[in-house]
């Protein structure tokens, strides 16, 4: 089973922290963006930037499956994923489409440039499907906190889902439906 030991931003839900919001471009991520990406990911979570290169590339070359990015300038300063995954027997979390990470330039943080990376992705999966699910450690409060702004509810929580195993040995799996006309 694998086990997320990431480090998590610091967060202040204080609106007061928040920076000048900036115009950003989110796109579709490429081979081009990888090295990029994961030099992002290797500082803002840890681990290598060779290590994350190669799981950006499987991303990308996954069915079913998103990686977009979100640039200013050209300069990209967040990414994120999206994914179709299979029912988990062991953890019984259920066969759908996932929000699977989402990382922004510690540079970058406080502009919300996470929010519109999740928007884009759950529209891209409201166009594959009726439900968007994600699943998130109890002690990310900065992403609890986004995921429950843009409609996310909890549906349960556990020691793992996906296979995952949490920091702190909580996470929350949650569920967003489509907006309502």
């Amino acid at each position: 089973m694998a086990r997320t030991d990431l480090r998590f931003a610091a967060y202040s839900p204080n609106p007061a922290e928040r920076h000048a919001p900036v115009t950003a471009v989110v796109a579709e991520a490429t081979g081009e963006d990888v090295p990029t990406l994961a030099m992002m990911q290797a500082r803002a979570r840890g681990g290598s930037a060779g290590e994350w290169a190669d799981r950006i590339h499987r991303a990308l070359h996954r069915e079913r499956s998103l990686v977009i990015t979100a640039k200013v300038s050209g300069a990209a300063v967040g990414y994120a994923n999206a994914a179709f995954l299979p029912e988990h027997a062991v953890d019984g979390a259920p066969a759908g489409y996932y929000l699977t990470g989402v990382t922004v330039d510690p540079d970058w943080r406080r502009r919300g440039m996470a929010t519109l990376l999740t928007q884009r992705r759950m529209e891209w999966v409201w166009e594959r499907g009726s439900a968007v699910w994600c699943f998130i450690s109890a002690r990310n409060r900065a992403s609890l906190d986004l995921h429950r702004k843009r409609g996310f509810n909890q549906v349960t929580f556990g020691v793992s889902f996906q296979g995952i195993e949490f920091t702190g040995g909580e996470g929350w799996l949650l569920r967003a439906g489509p907006p309502r006309p």
